[in-house]
């Protein structure tokens, strides 16, 4: 019964000896993968892209000059992801372990449909407002107050329409001309608000390290426009902050030369 006992105690022994050397091999057989991801078209570093082991069920996030490092092991297949990029999957076959790959990403455009916005809807909708509004013997039609509900009384004077020639002329004249100013500018001054939120110093600062003047001077280097900047998703704002970081450094450094 003893003899019995420690040949099953033995067998378990060599099980558990056979797995632990195993589980070594799989853990020996990892190294890191390191490489940098840039843009097919431009070669151009992308920043924050997403890069995952299919095979080994983790990921890591590439920093804003394009450069990442992950535990794979020979065979794995690496996940690349980013907006703006198509996505890539990228087999690990034989390589030098040290080496510094090189990982490029094709760039995806999206294509967003035209829009028309008017204030006071199309040109049909106007043309049936005006010729169906009952006009009172004085006083503004309740209809037509409809139309001017944007304008705010008394900034402007208030026009008394009789006939359709005085609405005409209150719509086309240079009272009407400089209400359509006074709201451009109110509009302005949220686009300027939303502008200064997403693009500033603050950011810039976070970004590329520069601060104060030179940080103003870089600023004024990008020279982004307004609806650029509104248009764009934060992820590409900061990798085109990034991309001109790269030309300002390379033309300060030749300015420097020449001097």
């Amino acid at each position: 019964m003893k003899k019995i006992s420690y040949k099953k105690y033995l067998f378990i022994a060599l099980i558990f000896s056979t797995a632990c050397s195993v589980y070594a091999q799989d853990n020996d057989s990892l190294f890191y993968f390191s490489g940098k991801i840039i843009s097919e078209e431009g070669k151009y570093p992308v920043a924050l892209a997403h890069v995952i082991n299919l095979d080994q069920h983790w990921g890591v996030v590439a920093d804003t000059s394009g450069y990442f490092e992950i535990w794979v092991n020979q065979g794995d297949t690496l996940h690349f992801s980013a907006i703006g990029f198509y996505y890539l999957e990228y087999p690990i076959e034989e390589f030098a372990k040290d080496s510094l790959v090189q990982i490029s990403l094709q760039n995806r455009y999206y294509e967003i449909p035209e829009v028309s916005i008017t204030y006071l809807g199309t040109y049909k909708d106007f043309e049936y407002k005006v010729l169906n509004l009952e006009l009172p013997e004085t006083g503004i039609n309740p209809g037509l107050e409809k139309l001017f509900k944007h304008v705010e009384f008394p900034l402007v004077a208030k026009p008394v329409i009789t006939s359709p020639a005085s609405l005409i002329y209150s719509l086309f004249s240079k009272e009407a001309k400089e209400i359509k100013k006074y709201f451009d500018v109110i509009e302005n001054q949220d686009a300027v608000q939303k502008f200064n939120q997403r693009y500033n110093v603050h950011i810039i600062r976070n970004l590329t390290g520069l601060s104060g003047v030179e940080a103003h001077k870089f600023m004024d280097f990008c020279n982004f426009q307004e609806m650029y900047v509104l248009s764009i998703s934060d992820y590409n704002l900061y990798s085109e902050i990034m991309l001109r970081f790269e030309a300002y450094k390379k033309n300060m450094n030749d300015s420097e030369k020449h001097e």
